[in-house]
């Protein structure tokens, strides 16, 4: 069985990053791996929230009908953890990673588990 994967992206120059803000990211790239986690198919679908910080806790319910076992992002509030934790969706923040290199990681198992995001954001 494939395993599908959601990952949180902002664009920094030309570089594609895991999103350091998830709720501000631009769009989730979702990719299906195989069972030697070799990516089979990668879609994009576009953040419809991007930019609204209080968006954050409404997208794992839009992440959620993509199907995937795991969200990586970069940072990212406790009641988003909940909601996809809830959803029986793993969470991985990979802050500073390049898409690429998560992959990568992630495929290698050296990407695990979360910290919550705790710090003030600028909601101007």
């Amino acid at each position: 069985m494939n395993n599908r994967l959601a990952v949180a992206i902002e664009e920094v120059g030309t570089e594609e990053r895991v999103a350091e803000h998830f709720g501000r990211c631009s769009k989730f790239y979702v990719c299906e791996l195989d069972e030697n986690k070799n990516v089979l198919k990668t879609e994009t679908f576009f953040n419809p929230l991007a930019g609204e910080h209080n968006g954050a806790c409404q997208l794992p319910g839009y992440v959620k009908q993509f199907n995937v076992s795991t969200i990586i992002a970069g940072g990212m509030g406790q009641k988003a953890i909940s909601n996809f934790l809830s959803f029986g969706i793993d969470v991985i923040t990979a802050p500073g990673l390049l898409y690429d290199e998560a992959i990568i990681q992630y495929n290698k198992g050296t990407l695990m588990g979360y910290d919550t995001c705790s710090h003030e954001h600028d909601h101007s």
